[in-house]
């Protein structure tokens, strides 16, 4: 009996122990016995949970949702389509009909699968080594497996920063994990400060004023579609966002235009086969600062070309520009953030020329997936690193924004003076506002910070503690191998102990989606597993 414990049970759970069961198929009643611990539902965990209000909405398109295995075929739109009750044709679905679907995969798993699952509806609190065994903690008591997958996904529940205020309340309980009590403390009327201007921030701005009676009429904004705010009245008298560059996330447009695929594609080549040629040098000889200059060159190139598709007047310089800063010519006038948020609609529209942030996010994006693996497990020079770090901040802010929905609401709350946007230094502190904490948990298992080696919770503290897993210099994640199987202190695979998803997020990239074409690392996990069963059973014939 091989007996395995999943620490974490969102999507990336779901789609090893899918991929697990299917490869199960064929062979005799297996010897095996999975828990998975979480407090949440498995499949849709505590991010995806479907209590979760509904004008939270997915971020994507909802194409790329997709947890089919053989006990069901349908993704995500199939699954909707099915349903017959109008949810196929919402561009931005809430996320907690997305979480109603994965919910639902794993209840099949659960209840039709080959593989037997449990759920422990409690956090695993820590994990020892016992010999050839890994110990379980819990309020559940102490369990012994064979096997511990890491899927923790966003971090702990009610998380906020070291740094936080005292007082200041959590986004998370406001919104996903919607506790009524935090709710009670944001009365009507108060003024709110919210420290973070990203898509959490968004969220909590939608809860307040959307979900809690706020409507919105479609109007025309000088031949624009655009909205207007109708208040309910027990939304805030102000919410306030900040961050530290008072500039706001660039909203993705609805659809790319077809010539920059054409464009796109040539260069995705080209990145496929630096990545191939970097991991070859990195496995001869030490890295050189050099060769992530090709990248960003190629990367450069790409975005020249774009602009001159689009008719765009923005040269090199100018590209490079907003790269290195984050900010572009025409942004150092300083225009509020209603002003770049109406202009990144406009051009998403077709209504106005692309700007180097709009340039520079269709590059980022369009080739995330072979820049992801491209730059996996990649040996940096500690140069490489720090600028890797700078640039792609500002390639996430222009790349990831909010979909174009949500980002005509935030423009609308803006012109019906609700909603600001300033640098946080300039908020300041006030005993009048209320602080709500809009920042995630970051990826991986450090918080910035904390010094190397210490882990943002003591499930992870003990095992860099012990050696059991590391952590390279100027990262934050796991170093795992390629079938996610974790890296102890000596370098060595620690074989009985893998990492899916944000726990290993900078070693590998792009672990914040439900995209699971995107890291392969739970397929390969899953067919080890299966050798290892298989090899266990043909003991036993002989």
């Amino acid at each position: 009996m091989i007996r395995i414990a999943m620490i974490g049970g969102g999507p990336k759970c779901l789609f090893a122990l899918l991929a697990l069961n299917d490869g199960l198929e064929g062979l005799p009643a297996p010897a095996v016995q999975v828990d998975v611990y979480d407090p949440y539902p498995p499949g849709a965990g505590r991010v995806w949970n479907t209590k979760q209000p509904k004008e939270l909405r997915l971020n994507v398109n909802p194409r790329i949702i997709d947890a089919s295995s053989s006990l069901c075929s349908k993704t995500f739109n199939q699954w909707c389509a099915g349903k017959g009750d109008g949810a196929a044709e919402d561009g931005y679905p809430p996320r907690a009909l997305v979480g109603k679907y994965l919910a639902e995969q794993y209840d099949l798993l659960a209840s039709r699968g080959t593989l037997p699952v449990q759920h422990r509806a409690v956090d695993a609190t820590g994990i020892n080594r016992r010999g050839p065994l890994w110990e379980v903690e819990s309020a559940q008591g102490n369990e012994l497996y064979d096997e511990v997958v890491l899927a923790t996904g966003h971090g702990l529940n009610g998380y906020l920063p070291p740094d936080s205020p005292e007082g200041s309340l959590p986004a998370a309980a406001l919104t996903v994990e919607c506790e009524p009590a935090t709710d009670a403390a944001v009365p009507a009327g108060s003024n709110i400060v919210l420290r973070g201007s990203a898509l959490t921030a968004y969220d909590v701005v939608l809860h307040l004023t959307e979900g809690r009676g706020g409507t919105w009429d479609r109007i025309s904004d000088e031949g624009m579609e655009a909205l207007r705010y109708r208040p309910g009245g027990s939304e805030p008298a102000s919410i306030t966002m900040t961050s530290r560059s008072g500039i706001p996330m660039t909203p993705k447009p609805n659809e790319r235009p077809h010539m920059l695929e054409n464009i796109l594609e040539p260069y995705r080549e080209q990145i496929r086969q630096w990545g191939e040629e970097r991991h070859l040098n990195d496995a001869g000889k030490p890295a050189s600062d050099t060769q992530m200059d090709a990248l960003w060159q190629l990367l450069l190139s790409c975005a020249v070309e774009c602009a001159e598709a689009m008719g765009a007047p923005v040269d090199e310089k100018e590209l490079q520009t907003a790269l290195q800063t984050g900010i572009s010519t025409c942004m150092a006038q300083n225009p509020s953030a209603a002003e770049q948020l109406r202009e990144s609609l406009q051009i998403n529209q077709g209504r106005q020329i692309p700007s180097p942030e709009w340039l520079w996010g269709t590059v980022w994006s369009g080739a995330y997936s072979q820049l992801v693996q491209a730059l996996s497990r990649i040996r940096w020079t500690d140069e490489e690193r720090k600028q890797f770090k700078l640039f792609a901040a500002n390639l996430e802010r222009m790349a990831f924004g909010p979909p174009e929905p949500t980002a005509m609401k935030l423009l609308a709350l803006f012109n019906a003076g609700i909603l600001k946007h300033e640098r946080l230094s300039a908020a300041g502190d006030s005993p009048t506002h209320l602080v709500v904490d809009a920042v995630t948990a970051p990826a991986g298992v450090l918080h910035l910070s904390e010094a190397q080696g210490v882990g943002s919770s003591s499930l992870y503290r003990k095992l860099l503690a012990d050696g059991e897993v590391i952590i390279r210099n100027g990262e934050r994640g796991l170093l795992t191998d390629a079938d996610g199987t974790c890296l102890n202190a000596a370098g060595e695979r620690n074989q009985s102990l893998a990492a899916l998803g944000r726990p290993t997020e900078d070693p590998t990239l792009g672990h914040d989606t439900l995209n699971r074409e995107l890291h392969p690392e739970y397929q390969r996990w899953a067919r080890r597993i299966v050798r290892q069963l298989a090899a266990s059973q043909e003991k036993v014939v002989h």
